[in-house]
């Protein structure tokens, strides 16, 4: 079997590669540069992947099995038009251009940020509300490859996904964060304590798209998430608990993000029932 991972450089294509069985070939993509502590294994082959380019894309892929998209620029500007102008569009054609090309599986990473402001517990069947240009675009792409099911017959897993929380080498992440605080002599960080998100440690994320992909189901819109409300408090607790260190951070009650809701959390109900299906 081979698997593609497109956008396998990031914070969680980077991290997904590592949960294949050995036995599965994988095609690793990246856009800028390899990282220097990539994956050497002889079933992880890394390939130059630019989807604005002009190309059949899925047999410059090798005809794979299953593709894994997690790729999309200019993250985390939420407000950009350029997702509605430039990458929207891109994204669309490569993706057509994928389906028509013959494949027949695809996982798709998607955004909790679909349903906007909306507090409470998030459900796949709840209206979509997207209030940043990021997440109305990424509505829009899932409503363009949805239409190309019928056309194409293809199987679709659409994953919502709410929040990633993991070390990582390269990126400025909360974890990391936390770990440098608790340094000596490093500036107080500010945290609104009290918000509640819907938390995975992005080995679990990375282990739920990994079984799900092997599916090879149909299985539409999937919130990716634990189904349960964590404050960003309790986070930092666990997070110093399991590092056994003390961090240098002070809770605060202003709300960072507009485009966010104080609180909310996914509903992983149909997720559970996913997973349960035989691969």
């Amino acid at each position: 079997m081979k698997i593609a991972v497109i956008g396998a450089t990031g914070f969680l294509g980077s991290n997904i590669i590592k949960h294949f069985s050995k036995k599965i070939q994988i095609v690793a993509t990246y856009k800028n540069k390899i990282p220097k502590k990539f994956i050497k294994t002889k079933n992880v082959k890394w390939k130059f992947l630019d989807i604005y380019e002009k190309k059949n894309f899925y047999k410059y892929l090798g005809s794979p099995d299953i593709v894994i998209h997690l790729a999309w620029s200019n993250l985390p500007n939420y407000g950009l038009k350029f997702h509605l102008n430039k990458e929207l569009p891109k994204q669309k054609k490569f993706i057509h251009n994928l389906v028509s090309g013959g494949l027949k599986n695809i996982f798709i990473a998607g955004t909790c940020f679909e349903y906007g402001n909306q507090n409470g517990k998030l459900d796949e069947t709840m209206m979509e509300k997207p209030n940043n240009n990021f997440a109305l675009a990424k509505c829009k792409l899932k409503n363009y490859t949805f239409s190309l099911i019928k056309k194409f017959n293809f199987n679709l897993i659409w994953g919502r996904i709410f929040y990633i929380y993991g070390k990582h080498n390269s990126r400025n992440t909360l974890y990391n964060q936390i770990l440098e605080s608790s340094k000596k002599n490093r500036e107080e960080i500010n945290v609104s304590g009290g918000l509640i998100r819907d938390y995975l440690h992005m080995d679990d994320i990375s282990k739920i798209i990994v079984r799900l992909s092997l599916n090879k189901k149909n299985h539409g819109l999937v919130n990716i998430c634990s189904g349960r409300g964590t404050s960003l408090k309790t986070l930092i607790k666990n997070i110093c608990k399991k590092e056994n260190i003390k961090s240098n951070v002070r809770f605060i009650k202003k709300k960072i993000n507009k485009y966010e809701p104080n609180q909310f959390w996914g509903c992983n109900k149909k997720l559970i029932k996913c997973l349960k299906t035989n691969n």
